[in-house]
């Protein structure tokens, strides 16, 4: 696509991307029915991309690598002096299709979460056309059936990651339909089973502490935070001696 910035931090590919540009870039995919997926590109999936073969083949294969995370936009602004944006990709893609009338399938989320949530959607943005959703605890290939037969524009998937993603390209490869989206855990949110953090921790890039003390179970997958930022402030420092 013109007009987009792609970079590479620690090999990893990444879109430089801002909120006021993402939805003519998604709508190019839509009304020129390019079809593919978007990977949530933050620290963890960064100091992964190497060593993990089966991710960075989803990541080579993503159509839209995005920001989401502070070290995904410390990394573009520190190595590349590109602006860039933490994306909150499944609440924008809502907005979008909402703004457009768009078709949209729904997955994920356990069976109850499912169902507030997609209420909650229905009522929040009553000019999306929701063509089908399923809840998470449904079988991949019944997944795959029903997308490929409801055929829409965007697919969200809420199915955690990098679950979600892996699924998004055996999806589209399947498919050959739509622009699917990976919602983490969006849909607890919607429903009200979890708190996004509050602009405070966004603007400061602490989101990951914010999330961390209302999910403490995931302090074991913050320990790679500390080495991500050590090895990208190395990195900053080498570029700005390249420089002189």
């Amino acid at each position: 696509m013109k007009h987009i910035n792609k970079v590479k931090m620690m090999g990893c590919p990444c879109f430089a991307v801002t909120e006021s540009a993402l939805e003519k870039q998604l709508m190019y995919f839509i009304e020129n029915k390019i079809h593919g997926y978007s990977v949530a590109i933050n620290a963890e999936k960064i100091q992964s991309y190497k060593s993990n073969t089966e991710l960075k083949k989803v990541i080579d294969n993503s159509l839209y690598p995005y920001p989401d995370g502070s070290g995904a936009v410390l990394g573009i602004k520190w190595l590349h002096n590109l602006v860039s944006e933490k994306i909150n990709m499944p609440i924008r893609v809502l907005e979008i299709a909402n703004k457009n009338r768009l078709t949209v399938f729904i997955i994920g989320a356990k069976p109850d979460v499912h169902s507030r949530s997609l209420a909650i959607i229905k009522e929040r943005y009553p000019d999306i056309i929701i063509v089908g959703n399923m809840h998470g605890y449904n079988s991949e290939d019944d997944m795959i059936l029903a997308v490929s037969q409801a055929k829409p524009q965007f697919i969200m998937l809420a199915m955690g990651s990098p679950r979600q993603e892996i699924f998004a390209n055996k999806l589209i490869e399947f498919t050959n339909n739509g622009f699917a989206v990976g919602c983490g855990g969006a849909l607890d949110i919607i429903a009200g089973n979890l708190k996004r953090a509050p602009e405070f921790y966004i603007n400061n890039n602490l989101e990951w502490l914010y999330r961390l003390v209302q999910e403490p179970w995931r302090w074991k997958r913050q320990l790679f935070l500390p080495v991500f930022f050590i090895k990208l402030s190395f990195l900053k420092i080498i570029n700005n001696l390249k420089k002189l």
